[in-house]
Protein backbone atom coordinates (compact mmCIF):
# COMPACT_ATOMS: atom_id res chain seq x y z
CA UNK A 1 0.00 0.00 0.00
CA UNK A 2 1.73 3.28 -1.10
CA UNK A 3 1.60 5.78 1.59
CA UNK A 4 2.98 9.67 0.85
CA UNK A 5 3.16 12.54 2.27
CA UNK A 6 2.56 15.69 0.21
CA UNK A 7 3.73 18.63 1.79
CA UNK A 8 1.91 21.74 0.99
CA UNK A 9 4.84 24.02 -0.21
CA UNK A 10 6.47 20.96 -1.90
CA UNK A 11 3.01 20.84 -3.66
CA UNK A 12 2.63 24.65 -5.04
CA UNK A 13 6.48 24.53 -5.64
CA UNK A 14 5.75 21.62 -8.34
CA UNK A 15 2.61 23.23 -9.80
CA UNK A 16 4.92 26.63 -9.69
CA UNK A 17 7.86 24.85 -11.97
CA UNK A 18 5.08 23.08 -14.22
CA UNK A 19 3.53 26.37 -14.66
CA UNK A 20 6.58 27.57 -15.96
CA UNK A 21 6.85 24.60 -18.42
CA UNK A 22 3.71 24.92 -19.60
CA UNK A 23 4.76 27.18 -22.28
CA UNK A 24 6.73 24.48 -24.07
CA UNK A 25 4.21 21.70 -22.68
CA UNK A 26 4.31 19.03 -24.95
CA UNK A 27 0.38 18.04 -23.99
CA UNK A 28 -0.32 14.53 -24.14
CA UNK A 29 -3.73 13.76 -22.33
CA UNK A 30 -7.00 14.10 -23.42
CA UNK A 31 -10.13 14.89 -21.32
CA UNK A 32 -11.14 11.49 -21.12
CA UNK A 33 -7.65 10.09 -19.18
CA UNK A 34 -8.03 13.07 -16.57
CA UNK A 35 -12.04 12.91 -16.47
CA UNK A 36 -12.18 9.24 -16.12
CA UNK A 37 -9.95 7.84 -13.43
CA UNK A 38 -10.91 11.21 -11.61
CA UNK A 39 -14.25 9.98 -11.60
CA UNK A 40 -13.15 6.35 -9.67
CA UNK A 41 -11.19 8.62 -6.84
CA UNK A 42 -14.39 10.25 -6.42
CA UNK A 43 -16.75 7.81 -6.00
CA UNK A 44 -13.78 5.62 -3.56
CA UNK A 45 -14.06 9.10 -1.53
CA UNK A 46 -17.50 8.77 -1.49
CA UNK A 47 -17.62 5.42 0.36
CA UNK A 48 -14.65 6.30 2.33
CA UNK A 49 -16.68 9.62 3.56
CA UNK A 50 -19.96 7.17 4.15
CA UNK A 51 -17.41 4.99 6.34
CA UNK A 52 -16.46 8.08 8.06
CA UNK A 53 -20.04 8.71 9.34
CA UNK A 54 -19.80 4.98 10.98
CA UNK A 55 -17.26 6.98 13.97
CA UNK A 56 -19.70 8.30 15.95
CA UNK A 57 -17.74 8.01 19.26
CA UNK A 58 -15.40 10.55 18.04
CA UNK A 59 -16.67 13.87 17.90
CA UNK A 60 -13.93 15.20 15.75
CA UNK A 61 -14.96 13.28 13.03
CA UNK A 62 -18.25 14.72 12.37
CA UNK A 63 -16.63 18.78 11.43
CA UNK A 64 -14.21 16.91 9.42
CA UNK A 65 -16.43 15.14 7.49
CA UNK A 66 -18.74 18.36 6.85
CA UNK A 67 -15.33 19.86 5.73
CA UNK A 68 -14.70 17.13 3.20
CA UNK A 69 -18.40 17.30 2.00
CA UNK A 70 -18.81 20.94 1.49
CA UNK A 71 -15.19 20.84 -0.05
CA UNK A 72 -16.14 18.00 -2.39
CA UNK A 73 -19.63 19.21 -3.60
CA UNK A 74 -18.31 22.68 -4.61
CA UNK A 75 -15.38 20.84 -6.68
CA UNK A 76 -17.55 18.42 -8.45
CA UNK A 77 -20.14 21.26 -9.27
CA UNK A 78 -17.54 23.66 -10.53
CA UNK A 79 -16.04 20.84 -12.84
CA UNK A 80 -19.74 19.61 -13.88
CA UNK A 81 -19.97 23.17 -15.36
CA UNK A 82 -16.84 23.03 -17.55
CA UNK A 83 -17.48 19.15 -18.55
CA UNK A 84 -19.76 16.38 -17.03
CA UNK A 85 -18.18 13.92 -15.02
CA UNK A 86 -18.67 10.42 -16.02
CA UNK A 87 -19.99 7.57 -14.04
CA UNK A 88 -17.20 5.23 -12.76
CA UNK A 89 -17.43 1.96 -10.25
CA UNK A 90 -15.25 1.15 -7.90
CA UNK A 91 -11.63 -0.23 -8.92
CA UNK A 92 -10.59 -3.65 -7.73
CA UNK A 93 -8.13 -1.69 -5.10
CA UNK A 94 -10.34 0.63 -3.70
CA UNK A 95 -13.38 -2.72 -3.35
CA UNK A 96 -10.67 -4.27 -1.85
CA UNK A 97 -9.34 -1.06 0.81
CA UNK A 98 -13.22 -1.41 1.55
CA UNK A 99 -14.09 -5.01 2.32
CA UNK A 100 -10.55 -4.97 4.38
CA UNK A 101 -11.76 -1.60 6.28
CA UNK A 102 -14.96 -3.44 6.84
CA UNK A 103 -13.19 -6.45 8.10
CA UNK A 104 -11.20 -4.24 10.91
CA UNK A 105 -14.32 -2.72 12.69
CA UNK A 106 -11.78 -2.80 15.88
CA UNK A 107 -9.80 -0.07 17.90
CA UNK A 108 -7.84 0.35 14.85
CA UNK A 109 -11.03 1.02 12.81
CA UNK A 110 -10.40 5.42 12.46
CA UNK A 111 -6.79 5.11 12.06
CA UNK A 112 -7.08 2.76 9.22
CA UNK A 113 -9.71 4.14 8.06
CA UNK A 114 -8.14 7.70 8.45
CA UNK A 115 -4.93 6.19 6.07
CA UNK A 116 -7.26 5.33 3.36
CA UNK A 117 -8.50 8.28 3.39
CA UNK A 118 -5.46 10.32 3.22
CA UNK A 119 -4.38 7.73 0.17
CA UNK A 120 -7.47 9.09 -1.71
CA UNK A 121 -6.46 12.30 -1.21
CA UNK A 122 -3.09 11.77 -2.08
CA UNK A 123 -4.26 9.70 -5.77
CA UNK A 124 -6.34 12.97 -6.16
CA UNK A 125 -3.81 15.38 -5.86
CA UNK A 126 -1.49 13.36 -8.08
CA UNK A 127 -3.80 12.59 -10.82
CA UNK A 128 -4.11 16.37 -10.87
CA UNK A 129 -0.34 17.42 -10.65
CA UNK A 130 -0.26 14.83 -14.22
CA UNK A 131 -2.67 16.90 -15.81
CA UNK A 132 -1.56 20.16 -15.19
CA UNK A 133 1.93 19.54 -15.51
CA UNK A 134 3.83 19.81 -19.17
CA UNK A 135 2.98 16.46 -20.49
CA UNK A 136 -0.58 17.13 -19.08
CA UNK A 137 -4.08 17.67 -20.65
CA UNK A 138 -4.42 19.28 -24.14
CA UNK A 139 -8.02 20.87 -22.85
CA UNK A 140 -6.44 24.16 -21.85
CA UNK A 141 -9.43 25.28 -19.69
CA UNK A 142 -9.30 21.70 -17.85
CA UNK A 143 -6.12 21.79 -17.17
CA UNK A 144 -5.84 25.36 -15.75
CA UNK A 145 -9.00 24.44 -13.30
CA UNK A 146 -6.64 21.34 -12.38
CA UNK A 147 -3.84 23.67 -11.36
CA UNK A 148 -6.18 26.08 -9.48
CA UNK A 149 -7.56 23.03 -7.34
CA UNK A 150 -4.76 22.16 -6.20
CA UNK A 151 -4.37 24.16 -2.89
CA UNK A 152 -7.73 23.34 -2.17
CA UNK A 153 -6.97 19.42 -2.53
CA UNK A 154 -3.76 20.17 -0.11
CA UNK A 155 -5.75 21.52 2.47
CA UNK A 156 -8.26 18.24 2.33
CA UNK A 157 -5.39 16.23 2.86
CA UNK A 158 -3.40 18.46 5.58
CA UNK A 159 -6.75 18.11 7.43
CA UNK A 160 -6.64 14.09 7.03
CA UNK A 161 -2.99 14.27 8.44
CA UNK A 162 -4.04 16.32 10.80
CA UNK A 163 -6.59 14.08 12.27
CA UNK A 164 -4.56 11.11 12.01
CA UNK A 165 -1.70 12.41 14.07
CA UNK A 166 -4.24 13.82 16.89
CA UNK A 167 -6.33 10.47 16.85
Amino acid sequence: MKFYHYCPSMILLLVMFTSCEKQTGDYRLERNDFLYPLAAIIEYQHALDLEITKVQDHSEFAPYLAQRSDSMARYIAELQAIYPLPEADLTAEAKANLLNLQNNQGPGYPKLLLQLVMQADEDLIGLHVKASGPAGLKDVILRQWTAEKLPMLTKRLDASQTLWHTH
